[in-house]
């Protein structure tokens, strides 16, 4: 199980990376550093904050502590503490003529209030991955969904 790990967080940052090809030296955290808006949301869909600048997007993508995930079954009766959808700018290229460039949602990140795990939606094919996730990273992930 642990081998799935770097594939299920490579086929999410692939969608963050948008279509091109992933160079040899890659990098969790510059390719989550690629969306352009993270929005947040409590646990009714509220939103409660948008991280849309350079240095918020770096913050979050710091905080979150890729490297300390591991893949994880998720125990029953979690309690959803809220959402973290990553948009990104759509790529184009030259047969879209003079199509404008639009934000679309690339994959959500959703927590939970009891336990430390995450899970990931990619939005692609239905697949959803789950995560334990160290404790820190899940504290600063629900702080943000209580904004």
């Amino acid at each position: 199980m642990q081998k799935l790990l770097p594939v299920s967080l490579a086929l999410c940052l692939l969608l963050l990376a948008g279509c091109r090809v992933a160079d040899v030296n890659f990098n969790p955290d510059r390719e989550m550093s690629k969306a352009q808006k993270i929005v947040v949301a409590g646990t009714e869909g509220d939103e409660k904050a948008v991280l849309e600048t350079e240095d918020e997007i770096d913050a979050f993508v710091k905080s979150v502590n890729v490297e300390g995930w591991r893949l994880a079954d998720l125990p029953e009766g979690l309690t959803g503490a809220g959402s973290f959808t990553l948009w990104q700018t759509e790529t184009l290229t030259a047969l879209f003529g003079d199509k404008k460039a639009e934000l679309k949602e690339i994959c959500a990140f959703l927590i939970y209030e009891d336990g430390d795990y995450l899970t990931i939606d990619t939005g692609f094919a239905n697949i959803a991955i789950s995560f334990s996730i160290p404790e820190e990273t899940a504290d600063y992930l629900r702080s943000l969904t209580q904004g």
